[in-house]
Formats: C-alpha cells, structure tokens, sequence
C-alpha cells in the first residue's frame, strides 16, 4: 500500500513538474517574442504621432486637392450623335472654302524640332492616292513652296499647295470632319512604350492644347491617324479593327479604354473614306512628341530621337502627375493622394501606423484570403513581387522563396495598414484592376519590363525595387529615371560573384534569369519601409507643390486661335 502511495505521489509530482516547466518555457518563450516584437514595432512607428503624414498643413492641402480637382474634372460624358462628319453632294456647295496655318512656338526654347502647334484649317484629303492638298488663297499667299511639311507625332506630316479652284473641284468632296482633329500615329505594341511613351505625351499635348494641362476634354478632340505608321510598319495594322463605318478600334481592350477618356469619337484613319475626298475643318499638330518623353536619354541606342530631356525634370514630374491622376479619375479610382478608410481613422486619431516584423522565431499566423480578394476598397497598401514568370526573359527564378521570405518577416497577415501580397503577381490585360492593384502597392519588387510601368499609379513616395541581371545595373537607368518622374523612390539589386568583378557595362545577356539572394532583399525591403514612413511628408508635399504650379505649363501661343474651336 505505501508502495503504491509513493508511486502515486511520484506520478503527481512529475507530472506537476513538466507542466510548471513546459509554462515557464512558453512564458520565456513568449516573453522573448514579445520584446522583439515591442522592439520592432517601436522601430516602424513615428516618434511624431500625429497621423499617417506628420503634417496637419500636408493634410489640409491633400484635402483641399480632392475637393477641388477630383469632383469637379469634368461632366459626365453625354451620349454624342454622329456629328463628327457631314455628309455633301457636289452640288450642295457653292463655295470652297481656302486653307490657312497658324504655328507657334512654345516657350520652350530648347526643342530642337522647333515649331511645336500648328493649327490648319481647311484641309482636302483625297484618300484615293494617299494626298493632301491646301488650298491657297492667291491674294493671301501663305506658303511659296508646292508642298509643306509639318512636324507630327510620328515626324513629318506633308501637304500639297494649291492655288487653282478647279483642282479642289475636280477632287468632289464628300464629307467635312467637323471636330478638330489631332494628327497623330499607332500606339506602341510594348505596354510600357505604349503607356507612358505614346499615351502619356499625347495627354500632354492635347490637355495643353486645350489650355487645361490636368485633364483632357474628350467632347471636343477627334484623333486621325495617317498612312505613314502602317505603310513603314505594316504590323500596326494588328493592332486595330475596322468597323462596319469605316471607323477603327482598338483590338486591345487597355488601349481601347484609354482612348475612349481622350476621344468620344470614334478613331479615324486614312482607311477610313474608301477613296473618297473629305475635307478636314481644322487639322491640329503636335509637333515631335518625343520631346514630351522624360526617359529619353544618352544611354539609349542612336535610333532615339532625342539624346536629351528639352524640358525641366520639373515639367515632365508634372505633366505625368496630372496624366496618372487623369487615367485614375476616368476609371473611378480615388487619387494618390486619397487616404484608405484606414488611414484616415489614423489621420483623425494623431496615431501612426504600425507592423510588426518578424525574425526567424516567429511563427506566421496565415489567415484566409477570402476576406481581402472580396474587399471593395484595399483598406491598407501592400508589398509586391511582381514576375516574368512564363515569358522566358528576365524571369527571376525563386520569386515564391522571396514571396514566402516576406511572408515570414512581416506576419501579420491581417495587417489593415500593410501587407505581403502572398504570391508572384502578374499585372493582367484588364486596366482597370491593374491600375487598382498598382494604386495600393508601397513597394513593388520586379525585374526591369514592362510591368515596372504600372508604377505611374503608385502613390508619391512608394518606392520601386527593382531587379537587374548580372552585370546590368546600368539598365535600370529608364525606371530609375520613371521613378524620379512619377516621384517614387527607387532602390537596385543586381546579383555578383564572390571575387569576381563584373562591369557594370557588360550586361551580356540582358535577357538572363536571375535567382535572388532572399535574405539581402528582405533586410533591403524591411529598410526601405522604414524610410518611406519617414520621407512619405516630402514626397507627397512635392507632388502636390508641382501639380499645383501652373507656371510648369506650356501652353501654345493664344494667337493660334484655338480658343475658337476648344
């Protein structure tokens, strides 16, 4: 019986004894998380709570900026007759009307294509054999060559000059454009050319052209695109479809939507008439835009048409603010400088956000994503790896380690301020939610492509992390130079070998995989949020300071008249 009693009382106390043990390890344990995480958590806060930007004037100026710009842009669009073209007889005319030109230049002085905007009126297309053809008024000459040429979008836009009424007559005209129609070129196959290299300077003409500079009218522009583009790269042709009225569209949908928020009419091109003659009432060139192009620059090959920036850096952050701005405002998207719900409860609260971050001792606490994939409005921002994955050129080879990486530093999955997108993202074909998704990234980490182009509408300050191939460091010369435009702060990694030395000028295979070295991206990553919640004030103070300077405009001279048809 004793026997059994000190057994018993044995069992007790053992069992007492790995039960006190297995708590105190789990407090020491806990305890130990609990330090590091109160430790980080110090290190992302702000030692000046007051909000999510430590500035009340900053708050008040975004405020005011969306009150102002955002809700009053521009009427809704109304649905519009065909009143673009009037239908004529030849005996419906009793006179013809005489062309005339007005050029002027900007105020930028620097432009080596000199003339910037020209106004035609009155110009007769026979689309028949591809001709142009001004009509001179004798007793007002105005050109003394046989043709003229004007600089355009593309290059050079040439007319044929004409004095004699009969050869206007014998053409039989069959319609007048009645819209003022921009001259312009195809929209480039690249998504990043297309965006930010052809959209992006002709948003900037035409918002100058109709002396707003932030947003373009589309009730009043009609866009037309020669034969030059298509008879020197037939394959553009691929990238329209005509329609049953001779009009074009777009076979891309990104690309249809974008124009559709520059025209409300439909694309017109030399196709377009069936070899009849139509009359255009006013023609508008552009100039070169290749000038309104910011990443332009010596390290490009000698095919580029400017070798230089012609305007301040001032200008083109400017310019492409009010562009990024523009394409968010017509797809229904707040602004960059639009707080989340969540950061405006911190904004009013005078309290900074706040992440923990993690060391290998934590232990992820991964919830589902079906509660976020249904959210209407990404409450906080994230970060992003974004890949190639399937195209097989720069592709990074374990993007899921450096996913799987972040998703360990930064645990808390349900994190309202900032969050690890948890896979490879891929920017789809649908604009709308690349534009969302890009919206709300405060860092994205990508290889150079055209995907890093999606960071026009990332909010001022969010940073760019971008990814080179061996010995290509310098190719991060055109997003290092977008990111300063679009005012993002950029950070490079580009892998080495130990004890080799590899120029950065080599870059022997541009087109190269590249398998990352995760725990220097992580320690990059988790500094460089660290520095974003501190210079986020600076970032968003200059954007604003820059889109509100009207003098960074360059609007054309008023004696070309435009206000008569804008």
């Amino acid at each position: 019986m004793c026997a059994h009693i000190r057994r018993k009382t044995l069992f007790v106390v053992g069992c007492v004894t790995i039960s006190l043990l297995f708590i105190l390890l789990n407090i020491i344990d806990y305890t130990r998380y609990s330090i590091w995480t109160q430790r980080q958590l110090i290190s992302c806060n702000n030692t000046d709570s007051s909000g999510w930007i430590t500035s009340s004037s900053l708050y008040n100026e975004m405020r005011t900026y969306i009150r102002l710009t955002r809700n009053t842009r521009h009427e809704q669009k109304k649905t519009l007759k065909l009143d673009y073209i009037q239908l004529r007889t030849r005996n419906t005319w009793k006179e013809y009307p005489f062309s005339s030109k007005k050029c002027w230049n900007t105020s930028n002085q620097e432009l080596s294509t000199g003339i910037e905007y020209c106004l035609l009126k009155n110009i007769y297309y026979n689309s028949g054999n591809d001709q142009y053809y001004f009509y001179q008024n004798i007793s007002d000459i105005q050109i003394t060559t046989n043709t003229k040429e004007f600089y355009v979008s593309y290059g050079k836009f040439q007319i044929n000059v004409v004095n004699d009424v009969r050869e206007i007559q014998q053409l039989m005209i069959s319609a007048v454009l009645t819209r003022p129609i921009v001259v312009s070129g195809p929209i480039d196959p690249n998504y990043a050319h297309a965006l930010l290299e052809t959209l992006g300077p002709r948003f900037w003409t035409i918002s100058e052209l109709q002396s707003h500079g932030w947003f373009v009218d589309p009730t009043k522009i009609q866009i037309y695109y020669t034969s030059h583009m298509f008879a020197n790269h037939k394959r553009n042709w691929e990238l329209y479809s005509r329609q049953t009225d001779g009009t074009y569209r777009d076979t891309r949908n990104w690309t249809a939507t974008i124009h559709s928020m520059l025209s409300d009419y439909p694309l017109l091109t030399y196709n377009s008439f069936d070899g009849k003659t139509v009359m255009f009432k006013y023609l508008l060139m552009t100039g070169n835009q290749d000038s309104r192009t910011p990443a332009w620059d010596y390290y490009y090959t000698i095919s580029r048409s400017f070798r230089s920036h012609p305007f301040h850096t001032r200008q083109y952050r400017r310019a492409y603010l009010a562009y990024s701005e523009w394409l968010l405002k017509n797809l229904d998207l707040p602004s960059k400088f639009q707080m989340t719900s969540i950061q405006e409860q911190l904004q009013q609260k005078r309290t900074s956000e706040s992440f923990p971050i993690c060391d290998p001792i934590c232990k992820p606490d991964w919830n589902s994503l079906s509660q976020r994939q249904t959210e209407q409005e990404f409450t906080g921002e994230w970060i992003v790896v974004v890949n190639r994955a399937g195209t097989g050129r720069r592709e990074i080879t374990n993007a899921d380690e450096l996913v799987d990486a972040l998703l360990k530093t930064f645990p808390d999955h349900t994190n309202p301020y900032l969050r690890v997108w948890p896979k490879q993202l891929n920017f789809a074909d649908d604009l709308y939610q690349t534009a969302r998704m890009a919206r709300s990234i405060r860092l994205l980490i990508g290889v150079h492509g055209a995907g890093l182009a999606n960071t026009i509408f990332m909010r001022p300050g969010a940073i760019l992390y971008e990814i080179n191939p061996m010995g290509c460091r310098k190719l991060s010369f055109n997003f290092h130079r977008w990111a300063t435009i679009f005012n993002l702060q950029h950070a490079l990694w580009s892998p080495s070998q130990k004890d080799v030395f590899i120029s950065d000028d080599t870059c022997n295979n541009r087109n190269a995989a590249t398998t990352l070295v995760t725990s220097e991206i992580v320690k990059e990553v988790v500094n460089l949020i660290e520095n974003e919640k501190e210079y986020r004030n600076g970032y968003l103070k200059r954007a604003l300071t820059l889109f509100n300077d009207s003098s960074l405009n360059d609007y054309p001279h008023p004696q070309l008249g435009l206000e008569e048809i804008f």
